[in-house]
């Protein structure tokens, strides 16, 4: 996978229902090279549906944890610039305001151990505020999410 391929996942991620012209620009191709290559990563099962989502594994992300985060302080303050810093960092792939023993909940997603070392070290503990940080790795995903259970909504 190339620079190109992950420049058009990350497109289709964001908005999947854009058209071939406008991805095609925005990838520098033509919307004939451009429409292989996404059929290309459909083939490889790096797109795994729409709207786009990538199987992590498929694209070496192989590790998936979940970060408990408390804060020295629960201040506005102190949790908007939490916030603002999490917004800053690619390797934060969620985070969530959370009740209970944990301010934030964060999940990470890395290669490797050696890879979360490194979100850990260059990531995580430059976040402002953090009194506590309890690391969680998922062993297995058991059900991956499809969508919201729109159906059931009246």
């Amino acid at each position: 996978m190339d620079r190109t391929d992950r420049n058009l996942l990350d497109a289709l991620q964001h908005d999947s229902s854009r058209s071939i012209a406008d991805l095609a620009q925005i990838v520098a191709l033509s919307p004939s090279a451009c429409h292989r290559r996404i059929k290309a990563l459909e083939d490889q099962g790096l797109i795994a549906g729409y709207a786009a989502r990538v199987d992590p594994r498929r694209i070496g992300l192989a590790v998936e944890v979940f970060v408990e985060i408390t804060l020295t302080s629960q201040s506005r303050e102190a949790m908007d610039r939490f916030e603002r810093a999490v917004g800053d960092f690619d390797d934060i792939l969620e985070c969530h305001l959370m009740s209970g023993r944990a301010d934030y909940l964060l999940r990470v997603a890395a290669a490797d151990l050696a890879d979360y070392d490194s979100i850990h070290r260059d990531c995580l503990a430059r976040l402002p505020g953090v009194s506590a940080m309890h690391s969680s790795f998922a062993l297995r995903r058991i059900k991956r999410m499809a969508g919201y259970p729109v159906n059931r909504l009246r």
